[in-house]
């Protein structure tokens, strides 16, 4: 089976950011940003999912059409990567585009939202269409983990400063 792998970068209330790589560890095949909730204790439609190994699978969704499901997450149930673009938390008054799913783009930045600048992926429905093509309707294993420190490929954007 296929594999990607998903490092995350320090987490804050502007969401988790992280690189996700597709395919070979040595030469990976797909190069993407990522943007998923705060850790909140794995709470429902409020946390990213824990760190492990999780099956994902093509999946039609009634609001954001074909997408990818996450499936084995404890405690949790509809993880999909979808297109979005924002991953803040909602009780710290920042917007979000995410419930607890993944959100892929092809660059990090920030966009103003509510008045506030947030930490963003952008070009997500670009992210979101190469990353279906990469998968090519068949299901993979997805590791997620903590980047080393220093070694997460997350640092600002040039031109781009985060709040």
């Amino acid at each position: 089976m296929r594999r990607a792998t998903l490092l995350r970068g320090g987490d804050s209330d502007h969401g988790t950011p992280g690189v996700l790589c597709a395919g070979p560890a040595a030469a990976p095949e797909l190069r993407l940003h990522t943007m998923e909730p705060p850790w909140r204790h794995n709470r429902r439609n409020r946390s990213c999912i824990p760190p492990g190994a999780y099956e994902v699978r093509p999946h039609i969704s009634p609001r954001f059409g074909r997408c990818l499901l996450v499936r084995g997450a404890p405690g949790r149930s509809h993880i999909l990567f979808h297109a979005g673009n924002l991953g803040g938390d909602v009780e710290r008054g920042l917007r979000t585009h995410t419930l607890g799913c993944v959100l892929p783009g092809e660059r990090r930045g920030a966009l103003v939202a509510g008045g506030r600048r947030q930490r963003a992926v952008l070009a997500s429905r670009t992210a979101m269409r190469r990353l279906l093509s990469w998968a090519a309707g068949r299901p993979f294993v997805l590791h997620i983990a903590a980047a080393p420190a220093g070694g997460s490929g997350y640092a600002p954007a040039e031109g781009v400063s985060y709040p």
